[in-house]
């Protein structure tokens, strides 16, 4: 026995092999009790002993039961089962032995006793059960002595058509329900397969998620605002329209966080990526690009209407309030430098552009918007 048979099932689980003994309780006890028949007609042909018969009846009509109850009751059911299996052969082997041979009731019990083996065991319990057919038999010589009488007579062949008929349909019935409890379990793993990739799948979006994200405001980092810039170029150049850019700077950010402490400088940013996300229109998108610094793409869109959405944003920002440890209201203004994309532009030019325009911004006072475009910088 390996292994697997030895180690106990899980808790909670079903021992393995139950379900073997159950489906193998309906053949065994329609076959052995149709197959005592085919049997009783070899016995009889062979003028068997008296206390052959007793035992015949045992066998046939109780063994059964017993079998069924030491596999359900056992610790390792399939290994109890397969031993069951085993006994079946060895019987069968002796039942060969006391029909002195009889061809026709020897044939049809022990060739169905060997696909029980199959069945059960594969090829392994099919080689076992042939050696406990070789088994019985030698028991049954020993006991018996030697008695051939291979020719079947019309009553024996008679006597196993109900067998011949029956044990098909039985064998048949139990293999539909095995299919259908297969196909069932099949079924079952598929959908347990198909949520647990759901469930990894959106693990993964998770985590790409929480990776693109800036962990303190919660916008877009540098490294995804970059990436959406090349697919935002890429997207340009197919469809041959354009898109603008603003690189947002706050204003005496130093000396907030010098005045009020880190923790406020926090809140502010905090504060800007709430009233950024809200100014935004849907198609736009906010990301933080570095310090108080933060990059806004205005997808198809020209300098100008770009600019319509730059300055809602200062105005919101403008107008946004952020409580002290003091409890004083702070507020905060923007730099805003904004510029467009032209065709067979590189990216670095492209930010490097909103970057003159946001200090230009910077150097007119500040809490302004700064518009520079391709051909003002040119000039």
């Amino acid at each position: 026995m390996n292994t697997t048979e030895r180690a106990p099932a899980p808790a909670g689980a079903s021992p393995r092999g139950l379900g073997l003994a159950h489906r193998a309780y309906l053949p065994r006890t329609v076959g052995l009790g149709i197959g005592a028949l085919c049997a009783g007609a070899g016995l009889y042909q062979a003028n068997a002993p008296t206390w052959v018969w007793g035992v015949l009846v045992v066998y046939c009509y109780v063994w059964p039961h017993i079998a069924f109850r030491m596999s359900i009751r056992s610790v390792l059911p399939l290994a109890a089962e397969r031993r069951n299996v085993l006994v079946d052969s060895f019987a069968g082997g002796f039942w060969a032995v006391a029909m002195a041979f009889n061809v026709l009731p020897s044939v049809l019990l022990l060739a169905a006793l060997a696909m029980n083996n199959f069945a059960t065991g594969g090829a392994r319990l099919f080689g076992k059960g042939m050696v406990a057919h070789v088994a019985g038999a030698g028991a049954g010589l020993l006991v018996l002595g030697l008695n051939f009488r291979p020719e079947p007579s019309f009553l024996t062949v008679l006597l196993c058509v109900p067998f011949l008929l029956s044990y098909p349909l039985v064998l048949g019935v139990v293999m539909y329900r095995l299919s259908i409890v297969l196909s069932r379990q099949k079924n079952a793993l598929m959908l347990e397969k198909h949520r647990a990739d759901e469930a990894n799948l959106a693990k993964t979006r998770l985590l790409a998620e929480l990776a693109s994200r800036d962990e303190l405001t919660g916008l877009f980092n540098r490294r995804h605002m970059s990436e959406l810039l090349a697919q935002q170029r890429l997207a340009c150049q197919r469809a041959d329209d354009g898109f603008a850019v603003a690189l947002v700077d706050l204003d005496h950010f130093k000396h907030i966080n010098d005045s009020h402490g880190h923790a406020v400088g926090d809140n502010v940013l905090r504060a800007f990526a709430e009233q950024a996300v809200a100014a935004m229109r849907g198609s736009d998108i906010v990301g933080r690009w570095g310090g108080e610094e933060f990059l806004v793409i205005y997808p198809r869109s020209t300098a100008h209407e770009a600019a319509l959405g730059a300055a809602r944003l200062r105005e919101r920002l403008a107008a946004a309030v952020v409580a002290t440890p003091a409890g004083q209201p702070l507020t905060f203004t923007v730099s805003i430098g904004l510029t467009e994309h032209v065709p067979h532009e590189s990216i670095d030019a492209l930010v490097e552009r909103a970057d003159r325009a946001m200090y230009q911004a910077k150097s007119l006072g500040r809490n302004r918007v700064v518009t520079l475009t391709q051909a003002m910088a040119a000039a």
